[in-house]
C-alpha cells in the first residue's frame, strides 16, 4: 500500500512540473502571451495580485500613487513601491523583503487561464499570479514615492506607451546611479578613484574618505580604516566590514542589509535611517552610536 501512495505522490509531482512554466521559452511553447506596458498597467493598477512561489505567498495591492502594500501568508507583512519600465517589465521594491532591492519581472498570461506567470530578468520563473479587482484585502496605502525613468506616472494620466509586446527576456534591473560629489573635475576624479578602490580594499586606510552614495555591494572592506568616513546613502549590501574601524563615521540612510560588521568599531558612528536588515553586528562596539530609525529585522548583535 505504501508503494502505491509513493507512486501517486511522484506522479502528482511530475504532473505539476509538466504544467508549470519554468522559463520564458517554456511559457512561449505553451502558448502563454507576454503583456506589454499598457496591459501590465491595466492588470495591476489599483488591483490586488496574489504572487505565489515555492517559498513566497503574498497578496500585493498596487496603489495608483506607486506604492505597494503586501500581506504575506508566510512572512511578516511589507510595503514598498512599484513601477513599469519601457521594456515591459513590472518592477517592485519592497522595504524589507529581498533586502530592499529592485526586482523587475516580465509578465505572461497563461494560455486559456485567468492567471499569470512572472519571470525574472534572466527569463527564469519567479511567481504565478492571480488578480482580484480593487483592494480586496483592505491593505493600508502609504504616501506616494515617485522615481524617474519609469512609466506609471504617465500611464495614470491616461497616456499610452509606444512599446510593442515583449517576446524576449527583458533587460537587467535598474542600474545604480553614480552621483558626482564635487564641482571641480579633479575632486570628482579623486572621489571616483576612492569609490572604485573601496570595492576590494581589505585593511585599506580610508580615514575621512568621502564615500557618499558609493555603490559597494559585496565590497571587501575587512579590517579597513574608515574612521570619520562619510558613507551616507552608500549601498553596502552584503559587504564585508568585519573588524573595520568605523569610529565616528557617518552612515545616514546607508544600505547595509546582510552586511558583515562582526567586531567592527562603530563607536560614535551615526547610522540614522540605515537599513541593517539581517546584518551581523556580533561583537561590534556600538558605544555612543546612533541607531535612530534603523531597520533591524533579523539583525544580529544589537540588543
Amino acid at each position: 500500500m505504501n508503494h502505491i501512495i509513493k507512486l501517486c505522490v511522484v506522479l502528482a509531482a511530475l504532473t505539476l512540473a509538466a504544467c508549470g512554466s519554468s522559463t520564458i521559452n517554456s511559457a512561449v511553447k505553451r502558448g502563454d502571451k507576454p503583456l506589454n506596458v499598457d496591459e501590465i498597467y491595466s492588470l495591476v493598477n489599483e488591483n490586488t495580485v496574489r504572487l505565489v512561489s515555492s517559498d513566497f505567498d503574498a497578496h500585493v495591492y498596487f496603489a495608483d500613487n506607486g506604492k505597494i502594500t503586501a500581506n504575506s501568508l508566510k512572512n511578516a507583512d511589507d510595503d514598498g513601491h512599484w513601477d513599469i519600465k519601457s521594456n515591459a517589465t513590472l518592477c517592485l521594491k519592497f522595504s524589507i523583503w529581498y533586502y530592499g532591492d529592485v526586482k523587475c519581472y516580465s509578465v505572461y498570461r497563461e494560455n486559456g487561464k485567468d492567471s499569470y506567470v512572472f519571470f525574472t530578468d534572466n527569463g527564469s520563473f519567479a511567481y504565478t499570479g492571480t488578480m482580484a479587482s480593487g483592494n480586496s484585502q483592505n491593505l493600508n496605502i502609504a504616501a506616494e514615492k515617485q522615481d524617474g525613468e519609469f512609466m506609471r506616472k504617465s500611464l495614470s494620466k491616461g497616456g499610452k506607451s509606444t512599446t510593442a509586446t515583449v517576446t524576449a527576456a527583458p533587460a537587467a534591473a535598474v542600474a545604480p546611479v553614480v552621483v558626482s560629489t564635487g564641482p571641480a573635475a579633479s575632486s570628482e576624479e579623486i572621489n571616483h578613484t576612492v569609490k572604485s578602490m573601496a570595492q576590494d580594499c581589505p585593511d585599506c586606510n580610508l580615514e575621512d574618505a568621502d564615500l557618499r552614495q558609493a555603490y559597494l555591494v559585496g565590497a571587501n572592506l575587512k579590517g579597513a580604516n574608515l574612521r570619520g568616513a562619510d558613507l551616507s546613502r552608500a549601498n553596502l549590501r552584503r559587504a564585508n566590514l568585519e573588524g573595520a574601524d568605523l569610529a565616528g563615521a557617518t552612515l545616514l540612510s546607508t544600505n547595509l542589509p546582510g552586511a558583515n560588521l562582526k567586531n567592527a568599531d562603530l563607536t560614535g558612528a551615526d547610522l540614522t535611517g540605515s537599513n541593517l536588515i539581517q546584518a551581523d553586528l556580533s561583537g561590534a562596539d556600538l558605544e555612543n552610536s546612533i541607531l535612530k530609525d534603523t531597520l533591524q529585522e533579523g539583525t544580529k548583535g544589537i540588543r
